[in-house]
């Protein structure tokens, strides 16, 4: 074997380790921003599908007030659901609480794996049939 020979096939195995290396380095960055780009993905995403949730209860809320407005003895404690879009809202009208005279709306509105929660109280004349909002706030789940 001649020197030429001996000292290349040196340089090929102390170079060997070094592409190994930084090919390590490559696919371990290559993963993390595939990691980061995919975890930012989907904060988008549940950000939207939590406002979407929140406009269903809302759209709920608004259609069980609608039909308090159109009979004062409307009631519905086991619920019905409402479907906007391809979201849904389960909505349950609870007459004369939290006190008497007043009824709750509390509607929860589903979009995908994220909800969002509504709580309406109204307040009705049992003589004259008005309905006064006294809250219309955002519940906790």
């Amino acid at each position: 074997m001649s020197f030429f020979k001996k000292n290349f096939l040196r340089k090929g195995a102390a170079m060997l380790p070094v592409v190994m290396a930084l090919g390590g380095i490559v696919i371990e960055s290559v993963a993390v921003m595939s990691f980061m780009s995919y975890t930012l993905g989907q904060a988008g995403l549940g950000e939207k599908l939590s406002s979407e949730a929140f406009a269903a209860a809302k759209s709920g809320a608004i259609d069980a007030v609608r039909r308090v407005i159109r009979n004062k003895d409307f009631y519905s404690s086991g619920g019905y659901n409402l479907t906007v879009g391809n979201k849904t809202a389960m909505v349950t009208v609870v007459k004369d609480y939290p006190e008497v005279g007043k009824t709750r709306i509390i509607s929860t509105g589903t979009a995908l794996f994220r909800q969002r929660k509504v709580v309406v109280d109204l307040k009705i004349d049992s003589i004259t049939g008005q309905v006064d909002v006294v809250s219309f706030d955002e519940g906790n789940l």
